[in-house]
């Protein structure tokens, strides 16, 4: 099951998947989201936040209206530091589903 997450008020930048089945609630995008933003690690400051209940499982993941897809990065740093390959830009999953093909 996907979730397609675009940055609130930025609809012209490629949304960020993220595959619930693969997402375990880890909040390393949360985390090097913070990095990218404040130059620490301050997870309270990131555009993403994560959460996960600890009696469901189910993890809570929202971006906010700061993301700006790590502007000068070559690749959003959530997407490129997923342990769990759960974030994926759309741009990206289409291209690689048309490569599959």
């Amino acid at each position: 099951m996907q979730n397609v997450f675009t940055c609130q008020g930025k609809e012209n930048m490629s949304p960020i998947a993220r595959n619930a089945a693969l997402c375990y609630g880890c909040k390393t995008c949360q985390v090097v989201c913070s990095f990218h933003h404040t130059g620490s690690f301050w997870p309270e400051r990131s555009s993403i936040q994560v959460s996960r209940n600890p009696q469901t499982g189910v993890v809570r993941w929202t971006i906010d209206k700061t993301c700006d897809h790590c502007g000068h990065e070559e690749q959003a740093l959530c997407v490129r530091y997923c342990s769990y390959n759960a974030l994926m830009k759309v741009a990206d999953e289409n291209r690689e589903e048309q490569e599959r093909e």
